[in-house]
């Protein structure tokens, strides 16, 4: 199994975690799943700074300019998911308001960084792998920013609306999550080939899917 896709599951318990969480939180219009929702960004978050340094290991000179996209991408979303774990927590403690702006601003970035790395995944040659982590890309980042729609509405007083958008959003970024999952057990196992100093070069992992 590669690293990529082991970091992948990560992001899809991590969204699932939240999705339940807000799922908790939308039907007893409390605070009861926000702790899961905090610690399903929080999972999140390790799964694309992961994602982001494997990526940047396996990075070829040759597809520098796709690869790039989806290294930034990556910090982006797990940026992302950090305000919105700091907001939710904000929250929790008290500062409402400022929590949910926050949660907000970070669930942009994440809508941001996931729709970057669905246009990096554009570029690159066409396969079944690839066109699946377009779609599962391009959930993520419509669900995120969905939850930042939500959190905006909220902010306005729609909170019912507010809290129905953002289990929307949650739920789509489960199944984009998923579908990444199937993207990536659909690529082979990249094997380095020996350079003529004897050592092995790393290709990227674009060029396996």
């Amino acid at each position: 199994m590669t690293s990529l896709f082991q970091e992948h599951w990560l992001l899809g318990i991590g969204t699932l975690v939240g999705a339940i969480g807000q799922t908790r939180q939308t039907l007893t219009s409390t605070d009861l799943g926000k702790d899961l929702v905090l610690k399903g960004n929080g999972i999140e978050a390790v799964g694309n700074s992961l994602q982001a340094i494997g990526r940047s290991k396996m990075l070829n000179p040759e597809n520098e300019r796709t690869e790039t996209y989806f290294i930034f991408g990556s910090w982006l979303e797990a940026i992302g998911n950090i305000a919105d774990a700091v907001g939710i927590g904000m929250q929790l403690s008290g500062s409402v308001e400022e929590g949910i702006r926050t949660d907000a601003l970070g669930s942009g970035l994440q809508g941001l960084g996931a729709a970057i790395e669905a246009f990096g995944a554009s570029l690159t040659e066409e396969t079944i792998s690839r066109s699946f982590e377009i779609k599962g890309n391009g959930l993520i980042s419509a669900g995120s920013f969905l939850e930042s729609v939500g959190n905006i509405f909220i902010l306005n007083e729609k909170v019912r609306v507010g809290e129905h958008i953002l289990l929307l959003g949650s739920w789509t970024q489960v199944f984009g999550a998923f579908i990444l999952i199937e993207a990536f057990s659909l690529c082979p196992e990249p094997e380095p080939e020996r350079g003529k100093d004897g050592h092995n070069r790393h290709y990227s992992y674009a060029n396996y899917c």
